[in-house]
């Protein structure tokens, strides 16, 4: 009777165990959690809080608060059409979303400059049914706010750790020996 409990234990310890992590949780350096985002659309700075608490972090309101700033320097949505139909309506479109931005310490110092995402999707627009067309176009730019949101902490924690690791060279050089 006691094997469910320890088949569900078996299994979370298996699971764990092979690296699994929620889809959208980015694993933070110590000093990241904290992040402040300067210049961001509100969609945008949605999806890096949602995606900074499943990595146990925080958006802050200030530098002085913050492990971590990026600041954007532009960011632009735009969609145009593809394809019309015989009629001259539009049946497919595509969205395009860019995205510049630099990385910085809370002191000011650059630790990348001006990085650039950019993303294209393309979906079919059915002229009987508007509504799930406006739903679909809305789903892609979620995702492409969310893979978006997953590049700029995977590009700051890299940028953090290459950082840290400049800071710990400069304080214990290493020796050469000479024969």
């Amino acid at each position: 009777m006691q094997t469910k409990p320890i088949a569900v234990a078996i299994l979370l310890f298996f699971i764990t165990a092979c690296g699994y992590q929620l889809r959208g949780a980015v694993e933070l350096p110590e000093g990241m959690e904290n992040l402040y985002l300067e210049n961001a659309s509100g969609q945008l700075r949605n999806e890096i809080s949602k995606a900074l608490k499943f990595s146990k972090g925080k958006l802050v309101s200030t530098t002085q608060e913050a492990g971590i700033v990026i600041k954007i320097l532009r960011e632009d949505m735009r969609i145009q059409v593809i394809s019309l139909s015989s009629t001259g309506k539009a049946n497919q479109f595509e969205l395009i979303y860019t995205l510049l931005f630099s990385i910085y310490e809370p002191s000011g110092k650059l630790l990348l400059a001006n990085q650039r995402i950019q993303g294209q999707r393309s979906y079919f627009n059915d002229q009987t049914e508007i509504l799930a067309q406006t739903n679909e176009e809305q789903l892609i730019r979620n995702e492409m706010y969310g893979q978006a949101v997953r590049s700029i902490l995977i590009r700051a924690r890299i940028a953090m750790e290459n950082s840290q690791k400049t800071k710990i060279k400069k304080i214990n050089p290493e020796k050469t020996v000479t024969k």
